[in-house]
């Protein structure tokens, strides 16, 4: 200040400090003038940068914003240097731009801060101004009696800002970061940040540096220097912005390392270092969500008690279960206070955190009750933390709070309720990334598992025989990253051992020292025998917790297998086995892996169905049997018992829409008769007459799974021939080299208990050319064509006379005459293309 300006007499002094505010558009003044008039008293006036020269000798201190779009704040800052260079001139931003810094800082202006444009940040700006107006009175009352020699502040300085670049040289110093280390700003620029520091704080300020850049800022408590070898314990900030440069500021935390006694200002800058100290401990992240939330209760309290004279705090955190406030940290003065809040319309608590403001109250324990319109005569205040709860805080016996100490808890509830909302995302974050790494380990696992079932449909397309097929599966599982082992085994003839029938992966020599006895392993929980033998599907997922008492667990052990899932491969009530899947990770196989081998079990037994029942019609060998039926439960057997007649089956059709079509004659009775038993009967449906030959009615009928004829299909077998008369039924089938004889015969006796096997033949069938034709015929054929030409022939279209009409088969397969006409004719010409030509594929 010059000698015209009128200056108030000391520090403490009742006049308020005069702050003339820079402002063009004056928003940002109207925004900080509650805060600067209602809760520091500071007298503001409002003045446009041209203004600002015609007002200097009646205010303290200048304060301005600076901004991305223009600068004219640094010209402010500039000509208030030429005119009063003493005049404290502050600068601050809400937007973290370090061109901003550097310009102020350059300009001289005596600090810069960055606050947020709300009450928080506005609070902290008044802070700042107290501080610097206090410091800088007496220094200019100095500097006028003293002259040029250097001054010693009467008031210490407690906080300070520097710019620094990517090497952390400090390129700009505000003046109260010099004067804070006992340094002109123009010794400091150019030099490390760590002349500021002691040298045995090296460790801390690489670990700060490295904080800072991987996280965008940091804060540590460290050991600062001041110039002549005094050092006092320092909260630094360190802030990155986007052009690799830096914010560090300075907090003197007022305990000096040497024992000297810092003066310290309880109602300006004790708040503001701690308030700085809760937000730095704000942005420092931390893994423990419970433990950062106490955390921030813990600092918000030391704040509360370090920041005022006689004030106690407690913490409440809103529990939604209970629909109450729980207490979750309380000082040591407060231990008395009600653990828990209920959420009354008419209590203060509830009031302040549903309506989100600071509710003043007479009495605060054992709860905080009677609220009062005056302050001043309040115990103390309930205000709002957010979303998350209310601080209480207060002094429960002696003097009342000052208007500053209730201003300073409703600041520390706002930085607190910011902090707990950076716990939160935080938490939300977390819980993002990790249900992202989920999955995205989902799709990972997912794709891997859509490649194997790709893999596993590919190989039942392209198999033809079941050896092929088994090994086949296993080779492909094996191969995935997942598995270390595959196996399919099946029970041998006599039904007492586990036999492997196909295996791939890193086997070495488990199979050599594993029982086969199935009753044996069934008893020791061995998955693949309890999956043939309980038709279920049976894991272990943690082999090596569980109990290793069974040598087949100790044996599965000791090759590296962690894991193992069985499954049994059954289709239409036949098992043909079960797969077993070895992994040498723990914890495998969860219950979507469980499902899909469960899927391909039922996959692998239909195309071990498919294969078998291609090779009982095409196969040039097998077993032939012959059993005689008496069961009521084959209606053929009950017709023929009914009436007298004598029953023969002739052929069976599949349909296109999966239905089986039967043809049979009948001889000994009436169409009439028939065509009424078939009506009642449960096993066939859609009974019509086709034609009458010699004697003998033909019949075309649709079979129902429950029939006799539906039941052999389903096993894969084609009955070769069924008969039936008065006295009993008989029934003949050739099974496959790939079909176990004491597997069907249980399966058919079980089904039908009054049939009883009266022949067995093996047999080697003569090759004839008609398996080969019928094979390719029915690769070359549509299924309509197919079954256009097979009703055709079997229902005496072909014989002279024909003994049944194109209308009439075509009423039988459900579509028109035209329709039937086009697909029989189309049959035909490939039927022939493929006896008369080389290339039957011309034939289209």
């Amino acid at each position: 200040m010059n000698s015209t300006t009128p200056s108030r007499d000391s520090p403490s002094t009742d006049e308020p400090i005069r702050v003339l505010f820079v402002d063009a558009k004056e928003g940002t003044a109207r925004a900080v003038r509650p805060v600067f008039e209602g809760e520091f008293g500071i007298d503001l006036t409002v003045a446009s940068g041209s203004d600002v020269s015609r007002s200097l000798e009646s205010v303290d201190c200048v304060v301005g914003e600076i901004r991305p779009s223009g600068l004219e704040y640094v010209d402010v800052v500039r000509a208030v240097r030429k005119q009063v260079p003493e005049l404290p001139c502050i600068a601050f931003s809400a937007v973290r731009d370090f061109d901003l810094v550097d310009a102020a800082l350059s300009a001289g202006a005596t600090d810069f801060l960055r606050a947020d444009s709300d009450d928080a940040g506005y609070w902290l700006l008044a802070s700042r101004i107290v501080t610097s107006v206090e410091r800088h009175e007496p220094t200019a009352a100095a500097d006028r009696t003293r002259g040029a020699e250097r001054p010693t502040p009467a008031v210490d300085v407690h906080a300070g800002s520097s710019l620094l670049d990517d090497s952390l040289t400090l390129v700009a110093v505000s003046s109260s970061y010099a004067e804070l280390h006992g340094y002109d700003p123009a010794e400091l620029t150019g030099a490390s940040w760590e002349i500021a520091f002691l040298s045995d704080a090296a460790d801390s300020l690489s670990a700060l540096e490295q904080r800072a850049r991987s996280r965008g800022s940091a804060a540590d408590e460290l050991p600062a220097r001041r110039r002549g070898g005094s050092s006092f314990s320092a909260l630094v900030s360190l802030t990155a912005g986007t052009d690799d440069r830096y914010v560090c500021t300075v907090f003197d935390r007022g305990e000096r390392v040497d024992g000297a006694s810092a003066s310290r200002d309880p109602g300006a800058v004790g708040p503001e270092r701690e308030i700085a100290r809760l937000e730095a401990a704000a942005s420092i992240s931390s893994t423990d969500e419970s433990d950062s939330i106490a955390d921030r209760y813990t600092l918000a309290l030391e704040a509360i008690e370090s920041g005022t004279e006689s004030m106690a705090g407690a913490c409440y955190q809103y529990d939604e279960s209970t629909e109450t406030l729980r207490r979750r940290a309380a000082t040591s003065r407060f231990d008395g206070i009600a653990t828990t809040l209920p959420l009354d319309e008419s209590t203060p608590a509830w009031n302040a955190f549903v309506d989100r403001e600071p509710i003043p109250v007479a009495a605060l324990l054992p709860r905080p009750s009677d609220p009062v319109r005056e302050p001043t005569a309040a115990r103390g205040l309930v205000v709002p933390t957010g979303a998350h709860g209310v601080l209480v805080a207060g002094a429960p016996e002696g003097a009342r709070p000052t208007s500053f100490d209730h201003a300073f808890v409703r600041l520390v509830g706002v930085v607190l309720g910011t902090a707990l909302d950076r716990v939160e995302l935080r938490r939300r974050r977390i819980d993002c990334e990790r249900r992202l790494e989920t999955a995205t380990g989902s799709a990972t696992r997912l794709e891997e598992r859509l490649e194997l079932v790709r893999s596993i449909a590919r190989v039942i397309g392209r198999t033809w025989t079941r050896d092929e097929l088994e090994h086949r599966i296993c080779e492909r599982i094996a191969s995935a990253d997942r598995y270390a082992f595959a196996r399919i085994a099946a029970l041998d003839e006599t039904g007492d051992d586990v036999c492997d029938r196909a295996w791939a992966g890193t086997e070495r020599g488990y199979l050599e020292r594993l029982d086969s006895d199935v009753r044996s392993l069934v008893e020791r929980d061995e998955p693949m025998a309890c999956a043939i033998r309980t038709l279920e599907p049976c894991s272990r997922r943690r082999l090596l917790t569980e109990p290793i008492d069974e040598p087949w667990r100790q044996n599965a052990i000791s090759h590296g297998y962690r894991s193992v899932v069985a499954v049994p491969l059954i289709f239409r009530e036949r098992s043909y086995g079960g797969l077993a899947v070895y992994s040498e990770r723990a914890s495998a196989f969860d219950d979507a892996e469980r499902r899909l081998f469960a899927e391909f079990g039922h996959w692998i037994a239909h195309a071990i169905h498919a294969i078998e029942a291609r090779s009982s019609l095409v196969g040039h060998g097998g077993v032939e049997l012959e059993f005689r039926v008496l069961d009521r439960g084959i209606q053929f057997l009950e017709w023929a018992r009914e009436t007298g007649c004598s029953f023969e089956f002739e052929t069976v059709v599949s349909r296109p829409d999966g239905s089986i079509r039967g043809f049979f004659t009948i001889e000994g009775t009436t169409a009439e008769t028939i065509l009424e038993l078939a009506g009642r009967s449960p096993s066939v449906t859609e009974t019509r007459l086709l034609t009458k030959r010699e004697g003998k009615h033909l019949f075309e009928c649709t079979l129902s799974e429950d029939s006799v004829v539906g039941r052999l299909l389903e096993y894969g077998v084609v009955p070769k021939s069924i008969s039936a008369s008065e006295a009993a039924g008989r029934l003949v089938v050739v099974l496959s080299d790939e079909t176990t004889v004491r597997e069907f015969v249980d399966f058919f006796t079980r089904l039908y208990p009054d049939s009883t096997l009266v022949r067995r033949q093996d047999r080697e069938f003569v090759e004839r050319p008609g398996y080969g034709l019928r094979s390719e015929l029915e690769n070359s054929l549509t299924a309509k064509q197919l079954e256009a030409l097979e009703t055709a022939f079997v229902s005496g279209y072909f014989e002279i006379p024909r003994e049944t009409t194109g209308e009439t088969i075509a009423e039988g397969l459900g579509i028109t005459q035209p329709t039937f006409n086009n697909h029989l004719r189309v049959a035909q010409r490939k039927l022939l293309a493929i006896v008369f030509t080389d290339s039957p594929e011309r034939s289209s």
